[in-house]
């Protein structure tokens, strides 16, 4: 057995069988000669046993039926515990979905799922492995029979891959009856076999296959549990969809008003939810409560949208100030910010045109490349014959290394308009000296063929 560890952790990262009579483990060191230490697997085990349970059927399971096993492995650091499963002593494999969570008496829980077909669990012996600090391999767990007083169960439901989990634990006597509801209509669960704990109490599970992901946002399930003649309920309610994300502002508003306009967009699959929401906005650390609007609830697809804008003078944006907007959810901040990304020196701009002749009836494809030694932000518009900035018809950004990009910006026009007038491109960015000056570039400054830009199409 050996078990290979990350680089300069000594966490073990994958454990497999290697088939030899000394356990060893690998430590890789993040040193320039990639130094290996082997040790032996006593040395990085120690620590006290953990408890191991499997839960499975305690009903009948037909050939064609799907089993889910669940293996439970309770202790007090789950880090150094790993777990594998086995069919009838053969090879060690991974268990399908692992969860981690924690008891009602803060006990660390590690959970790993096995699905196998009905025909693997009648006819073979599944087993559930641990390595832990102990350096020993439990299959079932360790169970006291002491007699013990009447105690009411502890529930707790959680989502487990697709399904909803409910462990029943800490419960005396033994028997008890498990109902599923979704929503108010009872629906059918599966029951784990009840196995005994150390102290004498009672611990089971059950599972509702529920496909949380295709369930309505807000689906409610109920594992309702009657024991000793009293019932218990516990809930828990399939999440809605809700994010939070804030864009930079558009070159129009910059070139056109001299502002920036940035937009936070809420989008959820709950109406109502986003509806309420109430965004708040901060500059450079300062709450801000003027230049805000708020938009209505729109729907697309199965989500619905709102958008908060705020409006503040490019002098602030290009001074760096990092903006921030942020909303509450369930007592919980969510946030986004943004900030101009600053460089060095001012871009250098060139305009590629055809330099061949052009007709009237053609359509010429200009192509505007801003250059700049550092990834700082640049805004890109189009000037005909001096007239109001209009924007291009699409922008790409290639980044050549960690330090360099470049800006592609194009203006689609008729032969006759590029044959009659002048055309300039305009940029700003965040190092300019005068803000409200873009530096620009026209047609007659270049006269370079562009190997990317279309060639000329006759109509």
């Amino acid at each position: 057995m050996e078990t290979l560890l990350e680089a300069g952790t000594a966490k073990p990262l994958v454990i497999t069988n290697g088939g030899v009579k000394q356990n060893r483990i690998h430590l890789i060191y993040q040193r320039p000669d990639s130094t290996h230490v082997t040790i032996p697997e006593s040395s990085w085990f120690s620590g006290k046993r953990s408890s191991i349970t499997i839960y499975k059927p305690d009903k009948f399971v037909n050939d064609s039926d799907t089993v889910s096993l669940v293996c439970e492995v309770t202790s007090s650091d789950l880090r150094d515990v790993y777990i594998m499963w086995q069919e009838n002593g053969g090879q060690y494999k991974e268990g399908d979905s692992t969860t981690t969570m924690t008891t009602s008496k803060s006990t660390p829980v590690l959970l790993s799922s096995l699905t196998v077909t009905g025909q693997q669990y009648n006819s073979k012996e599944i087993d559930c492995a641990v390595k832990e600090g102990n350096m020993e391999n439990d299959i079932q767990p360790r169970t006291s029979t002491s007699p013990r007083a009447s105690s009411a169960p502890t529930i707790r439901l959680v989502e487990f891959g697709q399904s909803v989990m409910c462990m029943i634990e800490d419960f005396y006597p033994k028997a008890l009856t498990i109902k599923w509801k979704q929503n108010d209509r009872e629906v059918r669960g599966l029951d784990w076999k009840t196995t005994e704990k150390e102290s004498g109490l009672y611990r089971t599970v059950s599972v509702l296959e529920a496909n949380l992901t295709s369930s309505s946002p807000g689906t409610k399930y109920t594992c309702e549990v009657t024991h000793g003649g009293k019932t218990y309920p516990a809930h828990l309610s399939s999440k809605a969809e809700f994010s939070l994300k804030i864009s930079p502002p558009q070159a129009k508003e910059l070139f056109i008003n001299s502002n920036a306009v940035i937009k936070c967009v809420i989008n959820g699959d709950n109406r109502r939810e986003v509806e309420i929401v109430t965004v708040s906005w901060s500059v450079g650390g300062q709450t801000q409560t003027s230049g805000i609007t708020h938009g209505g609830v729109t729907k697309t697809g199965l989500s619905f949208t709102k958008t908060s804008s705020l409006t503040i003078t490019e002098s602030v944006w290009f001074s760096g100030d990092e903006v921030n907007c942020s909303t509450s959810r369930n007592q919980i901040t969510i946030s986004d910010k943004v900030s101009v990304k600053k460089g060095g020196k001012r871009p250098s701009i060139t305009i590629y045109k055809p330099d061949k002749f052009v007709h009237d009836s053609d359509m010429v494809s200009l192509v505007c490349e801003v250059s700049s030694s550092d990834q700082a932000n640049v805004y890109v518009m189009w000037q005909i014959n001096g007239g109001s900035f209009m924007e291009g018809n699409s922008t790409t950004t290639i980044n050549n290394n960690s330090s360099s990009q470049i800006v592609l910006n194009s203006l689609t026009v008729t032969g006759k308009q590029y044959n009659s007038a002048k055309f300039a491109c305009a940029v700003k960015d965040a190092n300019m000296k005068n803000i409200y000056t873009p530096i620009t570039s026209t047609t007659s400054e270049s006269k370079v063929n562009c190997p990317i830009c279309p060639v000329l199409e006759r109509r």
